[in-house]
């Protein structure tokens, strides 16, 4: 009868025993573990820190400040009429008889300018890319000229040939800087 006695004492050990030697082996890997996140913390620190992303200037053939054509087209009729006038003003490139006059030039040309981008677009879109836009700058340049020596023949002249390619140089950049600002502004706040 002291036989069965002892077996439960020899289970009651080998019990123990893989007790104790699954506790050493969780210690074990407790410490392979600790080690290892002491290492990718290590490798953490010795890589230098990122840097904020810088904003990407993105050209937009044709961009567009609103996806409804009639409100885009006033918007760009707005900030045109505000940049040719302060251009024409402060570097006097054209004489005009009054300030419809103007309106009716800036109006003729955001008009004749939006069917000239929509073709381009559609039309010669790997002209657009080759160009990198600038076939833009010559349409805006035969337009002006068009409109001066054409159609407001008596209530809107520019001073001399030379002035066009300027004004319609400061004109483009100083809109497309502006609109850009413009655009991105909408799309932080998704106005768009």
């Amino acid at each position: 009868m002291n036989e069965p006695k002892q077996e439960p004492k020899e289970t009651n050990t080998e019990e123990e025993l893989k007790e104790k030697s699954q506790d050493q082996i969780d210690e074990e890997n407790l410490e392979e573990l600790r080690e290892v996140m002491k290492k990718i913390e290590e490798l953490h620190k010795q890589q230098p820190p990122k840097r904020k992303r810088q904003p990407v200037v993105a050209i937009e053939f044709g961009g567009v400040f609103h996806h409804n054509r009639f409100v885009n087209l006033i918007f760009t009729y707005i900030l045109s009429f505000t940049f040719a006038f302060f251009i024409l003003e402060l570097f006097q490139f054209a004489q005009y008889n009054d300030i419809i006059d103007l309106a009716l030039v800036i109006l003729t040309f955001t008009i004749i300018e939006e069917v000239f981008k929509t073709f381009m677009l559609y039309r010669y879109f790997q002209l657009v890319l080759r160009s990198f836009g600038t076939i833009f700058y010559f349409g805006y340049v035969l337009i002006f000229y068009i409109i001066d020596q054409y159609i407001f023949i008596e209530g809107f002249n520019f001073v001399n040939e030379i002035v066009l390619p300027f004004f319609v140089l400061f004109f483009a950049l100083s809109r497309y800087l502006f609109g850009q600002i413009i655009r991105n502004y909408f799309r932080r706040k998704n106005l768009r």
